[in-house]
């Protein structure tokens, strides 16, 4: 018979838990996962995106572990890096993913290990891969695995979201040419155009796609946030209740990879609302209450 004080004890271990940030692209990823990876309670990786389980074929695989491997050679010849400690780390958490991917296949054992390896007495772990949220229900299921498992999908107002993603691309691919190649990618999305990257770039903020399959597939695991709501002290106490987890005073201010600035070009601006319409109408037919942003764009949209 089991001692009644070691059972006791032994019910109260709780298990760390499994969170997956998967979107939507430029709706705050990257500040949430800075947020957390600064939290008592969180044990989260310098890798922020694993894109593990949108991997279904052997050049994927190779392309990741060409990605980590190039890194760590760039990690290890740079002799005076301006953040030792964070180099050291990062060396150390590319390594371990690099022999993750030897596999070149989803092995959840071998993800599981990885993510909890040096965790000590903190309680989360997870993979912040906006790429998730395009994903088939088929890839989105694997993920089931882990247990307990939270998912987190944040919605940002449709035209920032937009714009902010168009200004990423603009930047990355011409930077001499900044602004006449961010707006001509605007036109070239409303016209309907799917080379540049588009057609990724349109179903990463499709709400009204990839909600219902997220819905479908995580059910109460799965919790979804305005990111005008999540950059609050209320908002962030509310993720933090739904991931259990302590308490924690975000820095809501912080600004992540915002890009270069440029203003949205009024002669473009209602016909992008007319474009993205059909996002704020799904979205207020799931929502009663809307932030402020959300609500002045969809009246404008709806004029």
């Amino acid at each position: 018979m089991s001692c009644p004080v070691m059972r006791k004890k032994a019910e109260s271990v709780q298990e760390p838990v499994f969170m997956f940030c998967v979107g939507a692209t430029k709706a705050g990823t990257s500040w949430l996962h800075d947020q957390l990876r600064e939290h008592p309670d969180c044990y989260l990786r310098t890798i922020k995106e694993y894109h593990y389980f949108s991997n279904s074929k052997p050049a994927q695989w190779a392309n990741l572990q060409q990605a980590a491997e190039q890194e760590i050679v760039r990690l290890r010849h740079n002799e005076n890096p301006e953040n030792p400690s964070y180099a050291q780390e990062r060396l150390s958490d590319l390594l371990g993913w690099s022999r993750v991917l030897e596999a070149g296949r989803v092995d959840l054992d071998l993800f599981r290990a990885y993510l909890l390896d040096g965790i000590g007495d903190r309680r989360l772990v997870g993979d912040f891969t906006p790429a998730y949220s395009v994903i088939s229900a088929k890839g989105m299921s694997a993920l089931q695995g882990l247990n307990p498992l939270r998912i987190v999908y944040l919605i940002r107002d449709p035209l920032a979201r937009l714009w902010s993603h168009i200004r990423m691309s603009a930047a990355r691919s011409a930077p001499e040419t900044f602004a006449d190649t961010a707006e001509a990618l605007l036109r070239r999305t409303l016209a309907g155009k799917g080379e540049g990257g588009i057609h990724g770039m349109l179903r990463r903020g499709d709400y009204k796609d990839n909600l219902p399959k997220l819905q479908r597939v995580f059910g109460r695991d799965l919790l979804v946030m305005f990111t005008e709501e999540l950059m609050t002290k209320l908002g962030f106490a509310r993720l933090l209740s739904f991931l259990g987890i302590s308490a924690w005073d975000a820095d809501v201010n912080k600004i992540v990879h915002e890009g270069p600035s440029m203003a949205f070009p009024t002669v473009l601006r209602a016909a992008t609302l007319r474009f993205l319409r059909p996002q704020y109408d799904y979205i207020a037919s799931e929502f009663s209450a809307l932030p402020e942003v959300w609500r002045r764009n969809m009246n404008e949209a709806m004029a």
